[in-house]
């Protein structure tokens, strides 16, 4: 089908107006995405300002027929995918995660890594990101040419050494977390349904939710931020830990096996567990080496505390 041919099918049922097959049409693509797959917006403001535009724009275009579930079910941000394809509906508005200040469509370059990749990213600027396995970055594109250079990092554990600019600050976006540079080198970690940490190793970074700024983080110092509760604490650590980040390797220092398990996870892809109430409450003191072979690995970590392991559908169990 044509994008005019589109647009009219669209029109038509935003009116009311759809013979029962368009109907069918427009709720068999509307359903066709999978709502995994529908990212969120890249800030609230933009969120918010789509919900008021689906809004007025279906109260501009309805007469006799109500509009159907595909614009008022609770999941609003979905319809603003219909606004690029009837513009005309949403007061002339479009949208792809996030327009610019010229009312242009933002587009994003996504880079990722699998279980054990390790991937340098080179920015425009000549600013450097390092990756760590199952990381997933979104860059704007010519971010470099904005008032801000931000950058969002939506899972995993990155590496920036940021090129100085102190007209243009970097910024790096992370769930409600958001931090803000002018030039320094410092990592980000996003632990899944956890939390996350930024870590200092040079120059000062601000960090907040983007109404509020929690603390200046300098040379060796650490924030770490509960996504539950959103509550954060700051403290030191030892620099060393950042050179990991030149050697592909995990460093453990009194580590609990939640912390192991998410190494493990990270490195090579698998999934530790135990129901062993003794396992759980060991600490552990290793380096996890990407250049080691997985079962390796499993024996150093098995000696430590003289554990045998068993493979199961999910992964490894420790016991």
């Amino acid at each position: 089908m044509k994008a005019d041919q589109f647009k009219k099918l669209l029109e038509h049922y935003a009116n009311g107006t759809s013979t029962e097959k368009e109907k069918q049409l427009v709720e068999d693509w509307y359903a066709s995405y999978d709502e995994d797959l529908i990212e969120d917006f890249a800030d609230s403001e933009t969120e918010v300002r789509v919900k008021d535009d689906i809004k007025a724009g279906i109260l501009a275009t309805r007469s006799q027929a109500p509009v159907k579930k595909l614009f008022f079910r609770k999941y609003y941000k979905y319809a603003a995918m219909i606004a690029l394809a009837v513009p005309a509906i949403f007061a002339g508005r479009t949208y792809f995660k996030k327009a610019n200040t010229s009312g242009a469509v933002q587009s994003f370059t996504i880079v990722e890594t699998k279980a054990g990749e390790y991937k340098k990213v080179k920015l425009e600027d000549a600013s450097i990101i390092q990756m760590n396995p199952l990381t997933r970055l979104r860059i704007p594109g010519h971010f470099d040419q904005q008032p801000e250079r931000i950058v969002y990092l939506d899972g995993g554990e990155a590496f920036f050494e940021v090129s100085k600019d102190p007209q243009h600050p970097f910024i790096v976006k992370t769930r409600q977390i958001r931090t803000r540079v002018l030039g320094t080198k410092f990592a980000v970690s996003l632990f899944e349904g956890a939390g996350a940490e930024i870590s200092v190793s040079e120059g000062k970074v601000e960090v907040g939710d983007g109404h509020s700024v929690f603390d200046e983080l300098t040379y060796g110092k650490r924030l770490n931020y509960n996504l539950k509760n959103k509550k954060w604490k700051v403290s030191q650590f030892p620099l060393k830990e950042h050179n990991a980040w030149y050697v592909n390797v995990i460093r453990l220092r009194n580590a609990s096996f939640a912390e192991l398990s998410r190494a493990v996870k990270t490195i090579y892809g698998v999934k530790l567990s135990s129901r062993n109430r003794n396992v759980a409450a060991y600490v552990y003191n290793l380096h996890i080496r990407s250049t080691r072979s997985f079962d390796e690995t499993l024996k150093v970590i098995c000696s430590i505390h003289k554990n045998k392991y068993r493979r199961t559908k999910n992964g490894i169990e420790i016991y």
